[in-house]
């Protein structure tokens, strides 16, 4: 069509507002292509690590040896393979997992290097070989005997390298390794457990490692200690992972999306309404209604074109970097990077036809009044909106109350600019929300006030020495098929290494039964209920009266006196499984534990804080770009609108600052109300993550909140982005002629 070559002469006279929406366009559709690409590699190569290295369904340990695996192996329809390990500290105080070799469950994957061939070997996984700066080749002594690094590796039941299930964040100086089987029994230490993988992939593991437990018992052997793979949080912390990337696949893009759709049916309608004389000219020529149509969705159609494939492209650059990245944390071999072509696809055609859509809605709008209305012009040119009639605005002076006027005479134009402003502010705070969560654990802690944590692998019954508490703890649930698990903790009726208050403040002392308050909130009881919990090991299912409700935040437990957790759960009178301590023990080198000290769980969150300060960066510069552009974007709508009125002030005699306050700074309240309206949806986003981190891993949080330093500081950044869009704009107020108002009369 002829019309058709106007064109881009239009897109060039408004060259900003599309440019504008072109990088928003532009902006979706890179971060969806990139997170749904890396969300669907990091989950493939975890299904294809766990597949390809016979990942267990469950593990456990028994009070003693199996004999004749092949006959329970048989019995259980399952492959079980015993491993053994014990952990070892290095001269540089780094602790070291060892396991010995396994060849038929949980099988290490070569990162690099060869396999173990012989004695003398050793095999370590890629963080503790990353931070200690080994290499292939190099010596490592265990015991007084050296081994050679013959490879870094990957174990399928350690993908997330925690020291203890009770942790959520690796330690920075925890490592595991593999050594030889001949070389294990070497050093005559170390504890046993079995490792087992169902045969039958169609029945459902928790039912058969159910059926497993029954068959152990009626054997006579004694299950210490069970944990099904779903349940591990060194596996499952996966899934989590998995679930959150496709959260935030969604969720960002589409915001951005929405965002690029209201801007550009803005554009269009103001476009149709200030070319409705020539429309109703075009009409009455013989354009045909189709025709004008096609003419006016080329371009939305051109900007989502141009936005999405440059937007597509650019997302698949980073997806490499972005997986190998988070391999960093979670310990996996990269096979290679595939790209999905229907997830490609959408990125295209996502853009293509919901702007498509909505400014078919908006274009319709606007060309169904006839040509005679559309020659004349007068189409609710000067109709008041319910807001403007509502509000009483004749009282104000005359500065706010144009201000005001301005913002309400366009509802779709304010509504984009609160959408916007709120999108950037949820970007912009969903970083400094996370800090402020790892800024409490580190200045938390005032439960726990020992030092040491210690974990046997077997039960004790020698007395501790001064500064170390003995404890008991078993994991349960409050019904059998709930995956948030939480531990039912024995210890000293009169502990001195555990602080627990009420809401009051008042001190609880633990010769009582203590469920701390997310605990409380997940069974939805209080003090003076009985609950029935159910014990992950075997199913039994308990009843425990709560006599009273800890106010903190720090972990999902019930606290109960020793001996009162051991008579109720049918161990050992004088028995316990670990220790609170401020003082190292001195433990027997026959006896295997590990030994946690809060200086490295602080170490860990500091750790991770450390990459966060880079996503933060990132966060924040996308949020300062789309709210430059939401923000200029709306200004030059103002401007273009006031073009008349601009001209009217200076023929009055306005000075050029008075008129600037007037015009730029009438969208101040607005861009404050967007950042207000940005910081409850900025909590609420990340609550669902939250919720998806606990139904998935069992992660208990304090309530959310947003330290009041980083809400000052997100909003110096929107203002700063506000007040560079108004410098921007200010060019185009200046450039606004006296002549301006007579040609606008003439017309």
């Amino acid at each position: 069509m002829v019309i058709n070559k106007r064109v881009k002469r239009i897109l060039l006279e408004n060259k900003a507002q599309y440019i504008g929406s072109i990088v928003l366009i532009i902006l979706s559709c890179f971060v969806f292509t990139l997170m749904s690409q890396f969300a669907g590699n990091f989950e493939r190569l975890a299904s294809e690590f766990q597949d390809g290295y016979v990942q267990e369904d469950a593990a456990f340990r028994v009070d003693q040896s199996i004999d004749n695996l092949q006959e329970l192996e048989s019995a259980a329809n399952a492959v079980i393979e015993e491993g053994k390990t014990f952990d070892y500290k290095t001269s540089e105080g780094k602790t070291l997992r060892i396991f010995s070799q396994n060849d038929r469950v949980n099988i290490p994957a070569i990162v690099e290097g060869k396999e173990l061939s012989g004695s003398g070997g050793i095999l370590i996984n890629p963080a503790f070989a990353a931070e200690n700066n080994y290499k292939i080749g190099d010596e490592l002594r265990i015991l007084d005997k050296s081994f050679t690094i013959a490879g870094i590796m990957a174990l399928p039941n350690y993908i997330y390298p925690l020291q203890s299930e009770e942790m959520m964040m690796p330690l920075p100086g925890f490592g595991i390794a593999v050594i030889s089987k001949a070389d294990f029994a070497s050093f005559n230490q170390g504890s046993n457990f079995y490792a087992v993988k169902y045969n039958d992939a169609d029945h459902n593991p928790r039912a058969q490692s159910a059926e497993f437990r029954g068959l152990l018992e009626s054997r006579g052997i004694n299950i210490l200690q069970w944990t099904n793979v779903e349940d591990n949080k060194r596996v499952n912390i996966v899934d989590a992972e998995v679930d959150i990337l496709n959260l935030v696949s969604k969720g960002v893009p589409t915001g951005i999306l929405l965002l690029a759709i209201i801007l550009i049916g803005n554009l269009i309608g103001r476009m149709i309404n200030r070319e409705s004389t020539i429309i109703g000219a075009l009409y009455a020529l013989g354009y045909r209604r189709k025709e004008l149509y096609r003419h006016y969705l080329i371009f939305p159609l051109l900007i989502a074109i141009i936005g999405g494939v440059i937007g597509t492209i650019l997302g698949t650059f980073p997806v490499r970097f972005m997986v190998s990245f988070m391999f960093t944390a979670f310990n996996m071999p990269l096979t290679g990077i595939e790209y999905n072509p229907i997830s490609m696809i959408i990125s295209l055609l996502l853009p293509i036809i919901l702007l498509g859509c909505s400014s078919y809605y908006v274009i319709r709008k606007e060309l169904k009044h006839s040509p005679v209305e559309l020659m004349k012009g007068k189409k609710e040119k000067n109709k008041v909106n319910f807001l403007e009639r509502v509000l009483k605005l004749e009282k104000l002076k005359f500065p706010k109350r144009f201000k005001i006027r301005e913002q309400l005479r366009s509802l779709s134009r304010l509504a984009f600019l609160l959408f916007g402003v709120a999108v950037a502010t949820m970007l912009l705070l969903w970083g400094f929300t996370l800090k402020s969560g790892f800024d409490d654990l580190l200045t938390g802690g005032s439960v726990y006030t020992f030092e040491y944590e210690y974990k046997f692998d077997k039960l004790r019954y020698e007395p501790l020495p001064a500064g170390a508490e003995p404890l008991s703890a078993s994991l349960f649930v409050s019904e059998p098929e709930d995956k948030r698990d939480f531990y039912v903790t024995g210890v000293k009726p009169d502990a001195a290494l555990v602080t627990l208050v009420d809401e009051s403040g008042t001190h609880l002392t633990t010769n009582q039964v203590i469920i701390t308050k997310p605990l409380a909130n997940q069974l939805e009881s209080k003090q003076g209920d009985t609950v029935n919990i159910v014990r992950k090991l075997d199913g039994r299912i308990f009843s425990v009266k709560i006599d009273a409700i800890a106010d903190t935040y720090e972990g999902k437990f019930i606290f109960m006196p020793l001996a009162d957790f051991n008579q109720k759960f049918e161990m050992p009178e004088g028995s316990y499984i670990g220790a609170f301590s401020n003082v190292l023990l001195n433990i027997p080198g026959n006896q295997s534990y590990s030994v946690v000290s809060l200086d490295e769980k602080l170490a860990a969150i500091r750790e991770v804080m450390a990459p966060m300060q880079s996503m933060i960066s990132g966060l924040a510069t996308m949020a300062f770009i789309i709210g430059m552009i939401v923000i200029y974007l709306v200004t030059s709508m103002i401007v273009e609108e006031n073009k008349g009125t601009i001209s009217l002030m200076k023929i009055f005699g306005y000075r050029k600052k008075e008129i600037n306050s007037l015009i730029l700074n009438s969208s101040t309240i607005v861009v404050v109300i967007g950042y207000i309206i940005g910081i409850p949806l900025t909590l609420s986003a990340i609550g669902v993550l939250v919720q998806s981190m606990e139904n998935s891993v069992g992660l208990s949080l304090p309530p959310l909140k947003i330290n009041l330093l980083y809400i000052l500081i997100g909003f110096i950044v929107v203002m700063i982005s506000y007040e560079l869009s108004k410098l921007m704009c200010r060019k185009k107020v200046n450039a606004v002629s006296m002549s301006d108002a007579l040609k606008s009369g003439m017309e």
